[in-house]
């Protein structure tokens, strides 16, 4: 028996461990809405024209934590005695893997192993409520997709608690342009055919903090790069290709095949190079050799699950969140009206790494802000910059914040340098075990 329906579960939580959600209790069905803090500013203060002083308004990262601790798609496949016991039982270990998932998302992999483990009750006071896809059941069997909401305050307490180190700030979309070469022929991006796109192509939903997103390969990708121009770094070609998907980087993994992967007996040698706004940020090298009875197709996958992973360490690696270093800037930003207030508003709501906002003082063409944050001023900055906020020290020493790529109406402005995308001094080698080699071209 097969259902469509999507159906959603409350979770447990520390205060009412009893409210645990099981497939028995219909009667926990629920739709639930968040609830934004922040107090809103009506639009006569604006129109004053004169210095407002307001209280300190805390902001929590809730767009940030709604989606970065939500976990998606967990299959589940269970036989048991009965269909109720193998339903149990799937679910059970859904909430394992969901939370598998999630420090895997959010942990650097040195400290994974820190991370406590979890017994099937415990994950569930962690879990605000999960959904059901998908579900197929039988006499004695049961499948399903589920999909997790985790309490990221009570997740986070319990990372902290445990000394694990973890990051929650999102990448803006990050385009992969895979082109690959056959040993003595051309490199080639949309020619078919292409085993390393069609690769990455495949790839699932995008699990880490950095989406990874490959162009459909239409003709507004095909006129805004080649394989030539990507191999070459062709500024004007990465970014068009970069503006028709609203990303902030460029990935350019080339890989060079030897031998036949139909044969068993390739080699993949890979050279990974990152662009924003014109300039190589890293290059990465690295070699994969085809696996005993390792099918072409799944060899390809291997060597792009591998890049990726690689991708996702280095940021989860630079965004660690420093709750031990906290501290306290007053921010300036230039105003032209309202829209601008609730725009600049709207994006710092969802920066992980700030824990409060106050604003201080109101006025018709500025507003001035104490933010209140975790790390330092640099991480700060790079997290503002997936929001599409640029913060900077002005002449006068003191900070503004403003809105870039033309954020309602405010002045435009560059962003700051990537700085984000080069791996830390102390972690210099990707997973193959190559050098990684910062570009200063």
């Amino acid at each position: 028996m097969a259902s469509s329906h999507h159906m959603e579960y409350l979770g447990g939580t520390r205060e009412s461990p009893l409210c645990r959600a099981t497939i028995e209790n219909p009667g926990r069905f629920a739709m639930r809405f968040r609830q934004r803090s922040g107090a809103s500013i009506p639009a006569f203060l604006l129109a004053l024209g004169g210095l407002v002083a307001l209280l300190s308004v805390p902001i929590a990262p809730a767009q940030a934590q709604g989606e970065i601790y939500t976990v998606r798609g967990v299959p589940v496949d269970k036989t048991a005695g009965t269909a109720a016991e193998a339903r149990q039982a799937a679910i059970s270990e859904g909430h394992q893997a969901a939370f598998a998932r999630l420090v895997e998302r959010l942990v650097p992999k040195a400290q994974q192993g820190t991370v406590p483990v979890l017994g099937p009750g415990l994950v569930e006071f962690y879990v605000l409520d999960f959904s059901v896809d998908n579900e197929r059941t039988s006499a004695v069997r049961y499948l399903a997709e589920l999909s997790f909401r985790f309490n990221a305050q009570e997740v986070r307490t319990l990372l902290r608690n445990s000394g694990v180190g973890f990051a929650e700030t999102r990448s803006k979309p990050l385009v992969v342009l895979p082109v690959f070469e056959a040993q003595g022929e051309v490199p080639r991006l949309w020619l078919e055919p292409n085993p390393w796109r069609a690769a990455w192509a495949q790839r699932g939903p995008a699990e880490g903090l950095v989406p990874l997103q490959v162009p459909l390969g239409d003709l507004s990708d095909v006129a805004s790069v080649d394989a030539a121009r990507a191999l070459a770094g062709d500024a004007g070609a990465l970014d068009a290709i970069a503006a028709n998907y609203r990303a902030g980087t460029v990935l350019v993994p080339h890989a060079t095949l030897s031998g036949d992967a139909a044969l068993g007996n390739a080699r993949l040698d890979i050279v990974t190079a990152r662009y924003e706004a014109g300039r190589r940020l890293t290059t990465t090298r690295e070699a994969f050799t085809q696996q005993a009875s390792e099918a072409s197709a799944a060899f390809f996958a291997r060597a792009a699950a591998t890049v990726d992973a690689t991708v996702q360490e280095a940021w989860k690696q630079q965004n660690v969140l420093q709750f031990g270093n906290r501290r306290s800037i007053a921010v300036f930003v230039p105003l032209t009206g309202l829209s601008d207030w609730l725009e600049v508003k709207r994006r710092i709501d969802g920066v992980a790494a700030i824990e409060t906002v106050g604003i201080n003082t109101l006025t018709r063409n500025e507003a001035a802000m104490e933010i209140t944050f975790v790390g330092d001023e640099g991480r700060l900055t790079r997290a503002l910059a997936q929001r599409d906020l640029f913060l900077a020290l002005r002449e006068d020493s003191n900070w503004e914040l403003t809105l870039t790529r033309g954020g309602g109406g405010l002045r435009q402005v560059q962003p700051p340098p990537p700085v984000f995308n080069q791996a830390p001094a102390s972690d210099q080698t990707p997973a193959s075990g190559q050098p990684l080699v910062p570009d200063t071209q």
